[in-house]
């Protein structure tokens, strides 16, 4: 069984990733309660700005990837910060402690309970260099319907195959005047994961879930857990020890698999970075690195 984390379009994983999850998410926008939702007699507030996120793919079974994403975004009653979360159901904040049974579609629930929408445009001027001469252009593609609380156009490129990952990648955004502006992104160590024997996870792996599952994961600060079933509505996020010790629950897994089937499952070290630019208009970067493993969880 080999990763899915890298084999397609970034809209195409986006699509493949919401799954169950933005079936689930539809069926809420389109239940019995047809009234409109507001939010008492406040005000909506209304913001502008553009969002670029980098991802850097590690499978376990194959070569890393690079992928890039790129808008413009009205915010409706949404925080600049949350933003790309509910454009990608894959970025989510790191927790606090332990470990966490997450909805894969509750940025896109929450947006719509509140009242809140993020309209996208097309961010042009946007491209992403490789030391070795390969370059990523980000073209323009319509972004998948999800509740009907995200929905116009992105731009995307990717996934761009690498022969290894390099130390730095080139990023440039539209600037004044058309000039472009380029931004120095440095590429941390990848982020690993390995059983408690410190055994590299891989498809060949099956792991029992009898009891708690014992993980290492390491990698740069920020590095947490996510374990991600395949089209599941459902994850689970854990925060890392110093040690780079986590502990699964049994009971967060069984709920977990109970909800997804038989479903190949995703274990997933994630950092991510994000970093605010001023200029033309306000820019948001998001850089990330995900190292996954897709496993079969024995009962």
């Amino acid at each position: 069984m080999s990763s899915y984390v890298h084999q397609d379009s970034w809209t195409h994983r986006l699509r493949r990733r919401l799954g169950l999850a933005a079936l689930a998410s539809a069926t809420f926008a389109l239940g019995c309660d047809t009234a409109p939702h507001s939010k008492d007699a406040a005000p909506a507030t209304s913001q502008h700005l553009a969002q670029v996120s980098v991802r850097i793919d590690y499978p376990s079974d194959s070569a890393p990837s690079l992928s890039l994403l790129a808008f413009r975004a009205e915010a409706i009653d949404v925080a600049s910060s949350d933003v790309l979360g509910a454009v990608d159901p894959l970025v989510a904040p790191a927790p606090d402690a332990a470990c966490e049974l997450r909805d894969v579609a509750g940025t896109a629930r929450a947006l719509r309970t509140q009242g809140g929408a993020v309209n996208l445009e097309e961010l042009g001027g946007v491209s992403l260099q490789v030391p070795s001469g390969e370059a990523l252009q980000a073209l323009p593609k319509v972004y998948p319907w999800l509740a009907d609380v995200v929905g116009g156009v992105i731009a995307e490129a990717g996934p761009l195959d690498l022969g290894q990952a390099p130390d730095t990648l080139s990023l440039a955004l539209p600037g004044r005047g058309g000039e472009p502006v380029h931004l120095k992104l440095v590429v941390p160590a990848a982020p690993s994961i390995t059983d408690n024997n410190e055994a590299p996870l891989d498809s060949r792996t099956s792991m029992s879930m009898k009891g708690d599952v014992v993980l290492r994961v390491m990698g740069p600060p920020r590095t947490f857990l996510e374990i991600r079933p395949f089209g599941a509505p459902s994850a689970i996020a854990c925060a890392v020890t110093s040690g780079g010790c986590v502990v699964v629950p049994h009971d967060l897994l069984a709920k977990l698999v109970a909800a997804a089937g038989r479903a190949p499952v995703s274990f997933e070290a994630v950092w991510r970075e994000s970093r605010q630019l001023a200029g033309n208009e306000t820019t948001r970067v998001s850089f990330e690195a995900r190292s996954s493993a897709v496993l079969e969880l024995r009962p």
